[in-house]
């Protein structure tokens, strides 16, 4: 059971505890059922007979456009083999606050990617 301000999500493999968990709390509570969920906190969520699937397509799609960067060049891995990051004296300062944007919106990406783990803890 997940339990998110005020929606419940709630899963088993038992049909029949479902049925009889939906009506305990429906006695409960005032609830309504909105049937399967198809997007939650940002994440897809596709249920069929062969399992349930989360991606978040449109998240990613979201952060390329807020970013500008929807036309960039796609690559296999997402950072470069032992990159080392240093930092140089001599930079101009900037507003830090658009990097901290991608870095955040990144690491909320790894919790159906994490694959990019690695790199976003790197940037970060």
């Amino acid at each position: 059971m997940c339990l998110y301000v005020d929606d419940l999500i709630y899963v088993s493999n038992d049909g029949v505890m479902l049925a009889d968990f939906k009506k305990s709390v429906m006695n409960e509570f005032d609830m309504s059922d909105l049937g399967l969920r198809h997007y939650f906190l940002g994440i897809e969520v596709v249920q069929s007979s062969a399992g349930i699937f989360i991606s978040q397509k449109k998240y990613v799609l979201e952060i390329l456009n807020r970013f500008h960067m929807k036309d960039c060049n796609p690559v296999l891995t997402p950072s470069e083999p032992s990159l080392k990051l240093t930092r140089f004296g001599t930079g101009k300062k900037m507003n830090s606050t658009p990097y901290k944007q991608i870095v955040r919106s990144l690491m909320y990406l790894t919790s159906t990617k994490p694959d990019i783990m690695y790199a976003v803890s790197l940037i970060s």
